[in-house]
């Protein structure tokens, strides 16, 4: 076969063209090409592809694809690699070419790149490829198609690509196969375009993909189009359209391949630090040297997890590294990870400037960082839809779609898990480092997001608007998941986030969305039913302690705490009547109004003094709902220096509590005889503790006020009511200087303990009991119930006049004959 601009020798014929002065067809080709586009042009030095052992499943699925060996039968004619920006499909699309080569497949290539202005648009594409077809296919009829074409039409290139490409690549390769038989499932020609993406006119994008698909529709049997690029979304539409959605396979890079990158990425890592330290160890200037165990598995750990399964994360890294002279790589690595000051260096700027030039291309990026802001906020919480979004920041419905799709390179939606519903879709950042760079002011600059200074407090406005507009469809028992209705989901989200409010500024219109809140209106029915909500109270508390933070870090905002908690008591003492009329509440409710007021009703640390569910030992059938959750004010942790209030999460919702029974709700004595008979009932089942089992008499006399006892101490310093237990029933030592503890099972009395831990946990119940009956029977109005069970203790004085506790034992007896004569006497009169 002899070639030649003018003169072409193919099958035993000779084709001669004379252009007498015109620009022969091979030169118009060349011509019109992009040298910088193909895979190994110069411009493209060491093009960005796989390192070794990493990527291997992908690059298997891509091959098998092209071999015609894969999953789809038969096998689609396009295949979609998407990823974010850095995943590696450049890396991915040089490695799937350089594999081809070694196995003989012929292909063509073309890279796109912005930065490039001979490869960030269309018009070079199709020579380009028709280019390297002519050079697959050396003295054949497809050189002679070609030339033969451009000869024909010598404007070619300017028409539009589907005729360009139809007339230049598809139709010489039919031509060509025509001749010469293939099996079908054989690829004959592959085409690769990377970074389509990167084309920077968008009309474009869409139009390579639709010329492509029109053009080998009859003819995609024997040709593969492998497409690399980010999932943007005018890309991600024509995927989507009816004409390519069944013909292409998608790859995902983002999705599917996250779990398979992250073990790629820590091999890549740890290959490169071993160069680098084979590298520096073995020059013998450098010292000290870097010891064999750098950087470390924890370290190549931290970078993987940093790099959200993208490979440019893992690149940059080593590339700042690498740049070490005259600073030592081991140094500029713990400027990475954080642990050395930067002083001027930019670890990221290569990916710092990605990032900038991807945000610039947004065309309302204020919108955009307020939406990211959120996602940053929720840490990407699956159950925040876009609709959710959109409604917080009072964004159009179907708005936040078209501010993302100019930046899918960095943030998708991903569908919820079990639903297929558009509406169904979060937001979700790919990268951990672009969270990282959003919130560096340093390194994001204009693109900083300033969470607690700019963004939280408006979304707390926003949030709490759209609570207060959707407040009927509040459904506080289906919560927290997509399938939730709005209301719950946003309730959700501000019992999660509150707090962060103590960091942030609070702007006025937050003040002013607080204050109009209609919190009696919105909790009203939930309170008003039978059984409170436990996500009901939760909420309830969040609010008050939300007030309560805002009041300490702006005290001109009490008038908002007085204003909600004055209309709560119209709610609240609807459930609080049931406290009222029961006995076991009865006892719950006047415990909760004195707790730590006096030494017989102090507060309890780690647990309750006992358990008023029904048991084995105890069969006592109390009804024990205690939806307002009083109970859990009996137990506290008190630690070694006390805690601000603002991170006490219950500490409003009890100082309202108390307030509320101050106010006029308190217990009253038909309350306390109830209580006082509850007591009663426990201590006719508690055993008597043994004497030698007490923790010292000490000398007690006559006038002893009350029995000593180690665990009691007045604490002024942590409480407003400052008697304080600490349970000796835990057996308590120190971990790695934090205090840890086993609860025996508080009936569970025959288990032998020891005398140097003493946690006997009926003493505990048995003391506290006492304690109750003692401070409470003075209050205590006729009941027939009660009078039995005081005469009834009465007899069990006579019986037995020793006790363990025998200061609280004769006041205990002391108060009964009181009580006993004052009710007795009135009933008389």
């Amino acid at each position: 076969m002899i070639s030649s601009n003018q003169l072409i020798i193919s099958g035993g014929q000779i084709s001669q063209y004379n252009y007498h002065g015109q620009k022969a067809p091979f030169d118009k080709l060349t011509d019109a090409i992009a040298p910088n586009a193909f895979h190994d042009s110069a411009a493209r030095f060491d093009p960005p592809k796989c390192h070794p052992r990493t990527r291997v499943r992908i690059l298997d699925d891509i091959m098998d694809w092209i071999l015609g060996q894969g999953q789809d039968t038969p096998v689609k004619p396009f295949l979609w690699l998407n990823g974010a920006a850095g995943a590696g499909k450049s890396a991915i699309a040089q490695s799937t070419i350089e594999r081809c080569i070694e196995r003989g497949i012929r292909l063509a290539s073309f890279f796109f790149s912005n930065s490039d202005s001979t490869r960030n648009h269309a018009k070079h594409l199709v020579a380009t490829l028709a280019y390297q077809l002519y050079q697959a296919f050396p003295g054949t009829e497809v050189q002679t198609e070609i030339l033969s074409a451009i000869s024909k039409e010598p404007l070619i290139f300017t028409k539009q690509i589907q005729q360009q490409f139809t007339t230049l690549v598809v139709q010489p390769l039919k031509t060509y196969l025509s001749r010469h038989k293939f099996p079908e499932s054989q690829t004959s020609f592959l085409i690769v375009i990377d970074g389509l993406d990167e084309c920077i006119d968008r009309a474009s994008q869409t139009a390579i993909l639709s010329s492509l698909v029109d053009s080998v529709r009859d003819f995609s049997s024997y040709m593969r189009i492998l497409v690399a690029s980010r999932p943007e979304y005018d890309i991600r539409l024509s995927f989507d359209a009816k004409h390519l959605k069944d013909i292409h396979t998608r790859l995902s890079l983002d999705l599917d391949r996250v779990s398979d990158a992250i073990p790629d990425i820590k091999l890549y890592l740890s290959d490169q630090f071993e160069h680098i330290k084979d590298d520096c160890n073995s020059d013998p200037v450098f010292w000290p040297k870097l010891g064999q165990s750098w950087p470390g598995e924890k370290a190549i750990e931290k970078l993987a997890w940093r790099s959200s399964g993208q490979f440019i994360y893992a690149t940059t890294v080593i590339r700042f590294v690498t740049s070490a002279r005259p600073r030592r790589p081991d140094h500029r690595l713990d400027m990475v990870l954080e642990l050395r000051p930067h002083d001027g260096d930019h670890p990221f700027a290569e990916l710092d400037a990605l990032y900038e030039k991807i945000l610039e291309s947004c065309k309302n990026v204020e919108k955009v960082l307020a939406a990211l802001s959120f996602s940053i906020i929720n840490d990407n919480d699956i159950s925040w839809d876009t609709l959710l979004y959109e409604n917080i920041l009072s964004y159009q419905e179907g708005e936040l779609w078209g501010l993302f799709c100019d930046i899918g390179a960095l943030v998708t939606f991903r569908e919820h898990p079990g639903s297929t519903r558009p509406e169904d879709m979060y937001l979700s950042i790919l990268h951990a480092s672009f969270r990282d760079y959003l919130k560096d002011k340093a390194r994001s600059k204009k693109f900083h997001i300033d969470i607690h200074g700019k963004y939280f407090g408006r979304h707390m406005t926003n949030l709490l608007k759209c609570l207060a507009l959707c407040s009927p469809n509040y459904d506080p028992d289906n919560w927290g998941d997509f399938d939730s209705p709005l209301a719950s989901r946003a309730a959700t989200f501000f019992g999660n986030y509150y707090s962060e409010i103590r960091r942030s500024t609070i702007p006025p219109e937050l003040s002013q969305a607080a204050f109009s809140f209609p919190l009696k209106e919105f909790l009203a029915p939930h309170f008003l039913s039978s059984e409170i909500p436990y996500h009901a109270l939760e909420f309830l508390i969040s609010f008050l302690h939300f007030l309560r933070i805002m009041v300490l870090k702006d005290p001109t905002c009490s008038y908002i705490e007085d204003h909600h908690q004055r209309n709560l008591d119209a709610v609240m003492i609807h459930p609080l009547q049931r406290y009222f009329d029961k006995e076991a509440l009865a006892l719950i409710l006047a415990v909760f109004h004195h707790l730590g007021a006096d030494r017989f009703v102090p507060l309890f640390i780690l647990y309750p003094p006992f358990d008023l569910e029904p048991h084995e030992k105890f069969p006592v059938p109390y009804d024990i709902d205690d939806s307002l959750r009083l109970s859990d004010l009996f137990s506290c942790t008190i630690e070694e220096k006390p805690t601000p209030v603002e991170e006490m999460y219950t500490y409003s919702y009890y100082d309202y509590m108390h307030r509320f029974l101050m106010r006029g709700a308190a217990p009253n004595p038909a309350v306390y005889a109830k209580a006082v008979k509850v007591c009663f009932d426990f201590l006719r089942y508690l055993p008597v503790p043994s004497s030698a089992s007490a923790w010292g008499h000490n000398g007690i006399t006559d006038n002893s006020e009350d029995d000593p006892c180690p665990n009691l101490v007045f604490e002024e310093e942590y409480s407003a009511r400052p008697w304080v237990y600490r349970s000796p029933w835990s057996d308590w030592r120190l971990e790695e200087g934090t205090i840890g503890y086993t609860v025996s099972d508080p009936f569970d009395y025959d288990l032998d303990y020891d005398s140097e831990h003493d946690p006997k946990s009926t003493r505990v119940m048995y003391f506290t009991v006492l304690g109750y009956i003692i401070f409470f029977l003075p209050g205590c109005d006729r009941s027939d119930d009660l009078i039995a069970a005081c005469i009834k203790q009465q007899r069990s004085y006579i019986e037995n006049p020793n006790n363990p506790f025998p200061v609280r034992w004769r006041r205990l007896h002391m108060e009964i004959n009181n009580y006993l004569a004052r009710v007795l006497l009135t009933s008389n009169v």
